[in-house]
């Protein structure tokens, strides 16, 4: 792909795509039939597109059924949460004054480091593990808690995410379901 699709496809530059690829490890789950340039392809493009997995399964460059789709995208993310995160998402005592002095100056609010809210990432119906992704709403998904130091914060395809006043991400979390309530998630989260 010329470097313009490539970056609107994956949402990385090349050289970052290569970053990624070497610094993770990508051989050991239970999808190794599936090169490591595609598990990282097909997860970055899910994650891109903010689609459906069946899209991006169905997607001519890809060519993967939903569930593997779907295994890919979270052994992936778990790949990249333990080689990355701890290499270049940190949230040191300086960061968090820099919070509080932002949410002062623009609310008049002091103290606060951040915002918290949930949103569910609808999913097709899933093979395994239904009625733990069936949430209250009607609809399969995936419960996503955003925490940011701005209520107005983008959101990609981040199953739980923590931003800070420059939407910096600080920590991830993709294990809940949509039938899990928001209190629970928040209960069980180990970043707190």
């Amino acid at each position: 792909l010329p470097n313009t699709a490539f970056l609107k496809r994956f949402r990385l530059t090349k050289e970052a795509f290569e970053y990624v690829l070497n610094n993770i490890c990508l051989t050991q789950s239970d999808v190794r039939a599936v090169p490591p340039v595609l598990q990282l392809a097909t997860t970055l493009s899910h994650l891109a597109s903010g689609g459906y997995q069946h899209s991006v399964g169905s997607d001519y460059l890809i060519g993967i059924c939903q569930s593997t789709v779907s295994k890919l995208t979270s052994h992936v993310l778990k790949e990249m949460e333990a080689k990355l995160c701890p290499q270049f998402i940190r949230f040191t005592p300086e960061d968090s004054l820099t919070c509080k002095e932002w949410f002062v100056q623009e609310y008049k609010i002091p103290g606060v480091i951040g915002c918290v809210d949930g949103t569910h990432i609808g999913l097709q119906k899933p093979t395994v593990n239904e009625h733990m992704y069936f949430n209250r709403k009607g609809y399969h998904s995936i419960n996503a808690m955003i925490v940011s130091c701005h209520y107005n914060i983008f959101l990609e395809y981040m199953y739980c995410q923590i931003c800070d006043h420059t939407y910096k991400i600080l920590a991830i979390d993709c294990q809940y379901g949509g039938a899990a309530h928001d209190s629970f998630v928040w209960t069980r989260e180990e970043f707190w």
